[in-house]
């Protein structure tokens, strides 16, 4: 008996899938050719948007149907059903279509009143008064003598804080002095 590992079932598989499309693909290539239309019928459109040309001016009449024969009744008969299949695909494409569009109309105009109101809030904002920093007394003395330029050292001698406090109220003091 022949046994087959795992790579050669899975190549087995791909092999079966290939002819298979192969096939489906022979039979959809001659299904579409089918018999040939005589020349004096126009072929029916083969998507389902027809493109009108351009050079010519959309009118509102329809031209006039050629009298056909009754073998090709049932090509009449077919075009017309593709016509209408066609105009039920094209109102429901419009209307999910306009269903998107007033879905994003709400959401366009609910992002306008956000921005809006963050805009509001921004300039509220910048129109407070600032409001005075609250400040212990011991580090007030110091903030009044960093902005006299005394030395952090001298600062902290006299107020009674680290060096590294009182440099640290200078720098302060600077970058106050810089607004």
């Amino acid at each position: 008996m022949i046994e087959l590992g795992v790579r050669e079932g899975i190549w087995a598989l791909v092999a079966i899938l290939t002819l298979y499309l192969v096939v489906i693909l022979l039979r959809l290539a001659f299904q579409r050719r089918g018999p040939a239309e005589p020349a004096d019928i126009p072929a029916a459109p083969r998507t389902l948007l027809a493109e009108v040309p351009a050079a010519e001016p959309l009118t509102p009449s329809a031209p006039p149907e050629p009298e056909l024969p009754p073998s090709l009744e049932e090509d009449a008969v077919s075009r017309d059903l593709l016509n209408e299949l066609e105009i039920q695909q094209l109102r429901r494409d419009v209307a999910q279509l306009r269903t998107e569009s007033d879905f994003l109309r709400r959401e366009l105009a609910a992002t306008r009143r956000d921005v809006d109101e963050l805009r509001d809030a921004q300039q509220a904002s910048r129109e407070r008064a600032e409001y005075p920093r609250p400040v212990s007394p011991q580090h007030s003395e110091a903030m009044l003598l960093a902005g006299r330029g005394i030395e952090a050292s001298r600062i902290a001698e006299h107020c009674g804080i680290s060096v590294a406090e009182a440099e640290l109220v200078c720098a302060l003091a600077r970058a106050e002095e810089g607004r």
